[in-house]
């Protein structure tokens, strides 16, 4: 009876977990939504149109925080500006960006690289591959 009652209690449990990251991950879903459409703004009145803009959020249960990898591809004269951005949805801030002028990003290292784990450690990045993996650390837990 005791061994009955306490799986009982466990699936309880983590069908509770599931269900509240269930629905952390819907409310990270609709605010990186908000966060994108927010800094992606009206096309028609910046004057420029992109190329690509997309996104893609992720609830990060060990650090409870909702995070936003925002892509843009521009027309830049006869090149193309791209920059990367990984974001709190809620908060704003930025932990990472990135962006480059021109070739490939196999080709050229970032024109800008900036990682920002917390507010007081800023660094420079030197590649499209250092910041791939600074942003799986926050995307991929």
């Amino acid at each position: 009876m005791r061994m009955r009652l306490g799986v009982l209690c466990l699936l309880l449990t983590a069908t509770g977990a599931s269900a509240q990251s269930l629905e952390q991950q819907a409310i990270c879903a609709k605010q990186a939504r908000i966060a994108f459409e927010e800094y992606s703004g009206d096309p028609k009145s910046s004057g420029r149109n992109k190329i690509t803009n997309d996104y893609e959020s992720h609830y990060n249960p060990k650090l409870n925080r909702c995070f936003i990898a925002i892509d843009t591809t521009e027309p830049m004269g006869k090149e193309v500006f791209v920059t990367a951005l990984l974001m709190d949805a809620f908060e704003r801030r930025v932990y990472a960006s990135s962006s480059r002028t021109g070739k490939k990003y196999w080709e050229v290292p970032p024109t800008t690289c900036d990682l920002t784990p917390t507010s007081q450690d800023k660094r420079t990045c030197s590649s499209k591959d250092e910041y791939d993996a600074f942003v799986a650390k926050y995307m991929e837990e």
